[in-house]
């Protein structure tokens, strides 16, 4: 190669490499755009949007309110230090040395859990913004364990708010109706249909006869299908936590914490029950529980699948509680002397009204089950 070739070849280089140290300086700082919120963009640029709290920290000098983060700021992301910041001292690793074709062991390249320097992959297989990378200024929380350790809940909080029930519709009071998301309009799309609240929505809820102040539930919901004389099946599309009240107590703004189906404006609101289950606590076997039958299932159909949802017509008046246990039996059968081995089906209760509870199906032997088989309680929740 003679020089001229040797001198086109440096500045050609140089001239590439240039605009990709612009673009890793850039890769550091964001520019807010509309739309864009915390959750997103430690989604985007920490793979997990779990650690927004990091973006919010490393940004409270401009971001206020991690809620409400406004188009033209500028974000520092982490790993990126401001010009003129001191530098943070970091202690140097003490290098150990290593005779000549001396190997680090899998657990020494692996690096210690605290390690900030961890990686995927060999050392520079990935650039420096690449999500394989670990970032110097992320916490460590040591080493991954499957094994939990808290104690599992029966019903989930899930299970329990989100439930359809039965409930007589010519009886029945609502403590409001969801008056409006609070959201901007977009300038370009005239929505005319009610718009559908999302998770982390606000909403502002007219309330009829309730009293609801800051930290209370309500749940949104909707009227299924009629089951003659057991009532009307009432979905729950909805749970929302109240974040702010107003001097006329007639309507609150909340934050929609839980969706559970097309939870829409002009929705009817209840006061959400408080959770009764104690995690960790289980059912315990039972000789001679209480007996009834299957008044049906939220929608009229032949078959049922394990985690599908059922109504009992039994209730807090003969003493079931969430959480309990029900077999279901054949027809023909006698529920109070049923052997448990003929069971078609298993069931735990999630949520009781007076004469009737909501249960969801745990183990299935028979998918063809109808309404008015036997079922009796094999397992109670202690009191």
């Amino acid at each position: 190669m003679n020089g001229a070739t040797r001198a086109l070849v440096l500045v050609t280089a140089i001239l590439a490499v240039a605009p990709v140290a612009g673009a890793q300086e850039s890769e550091r700082t964001h520019q807010v755009r509309k739309g864009d919120t915390l959750w997103e963009l430690a989604a985007r640029y920490l793979a997990d949007p779990f650690r927004w709290p990091e973006l919010f920290d490393l940004n409270a000098k401009v971001v206020e309110d991690p809620h409400w983060i406004y188009p033209g700021e500028n974000l520092i992301l982490p790993g990126y230090q401001e010009a003129g910041a001191e530098p943070t001292d970091r202690p140097a690793e003490p290098q150990t040395a290593r005779a000549a074709g001396e190997t680090r062991t899998p657990r020494e390249a692996q690096g210690s859990p605290g390690d900030a320097s961890r990686s995927f992959g060999e050392p520079g297989q990935f650039p420096e913004s690449s999500v394989f990378r670990a970032d110097p200024s992320a916490p460590s929380y040591g080493e991954l364990s499957i094994e939990s350790k808290e104690p599992r809940a029966v019903v989930s909080l899930s299970d329990f708010y989100g439930a359809a029930v039965l409930a007589d519709r010519n009886d029945f009071a609502s403590a409001g109706v969801t008056a409006r998301v609070v959201a901007e309009p977009h300038p370009s799309v005239d929505i005319k249909l009610a718009r559908a609240a999302r998770l982390n929505d606000e909403v502002v809820l007219h309330l009829t006869g309730a009293d609801a102040g800051v930290g209370d539930y309500l749940k949104a919901v909707q009227w299924g299908r009629s089951m003659g004389d057991a009532g009307h099946v009432l979905y729950t599309v909805g749970a929302v936590r109240v974040t702010r009240t107003y001097p006329s107590r007639d309507s609150v703004r909340a934050e929609v914490i839980q969706v559970f189906g097309d939870y829409r404006v002009g929705d009817l609101m209840l006061m959400a029950e408080e959770y009764p289950i104690v995690p960790g606590m289980q059912s315990e076997v039972e000789e001679g529980g209480p007996v009834g039958t299957v008044l049906g299932f939220t929608e009229d159909q032949t078959l049922v699948a394990t985690t599908e949802t059922i109504f009992l017509d039994v209730g807090v008046a003969d003493g079931v509680h969430v959480g309990d246990v029900f077999a279901i039996f054949p027809s023909t059968a006698t529920a109070e002397v049923a052997v448990f081995a003929d069971r078609l089906s298993v069931v735990r209760v999630v949520h009781t009204s007076e004469e009737t509870a909501t249960a969801r199906v745990t183990e299935l032997r028979d998918a063809g089950m109808r309404p008015g088989a036997p079922v009796r309680r094999v397992e109670r929740m202690p009191q």
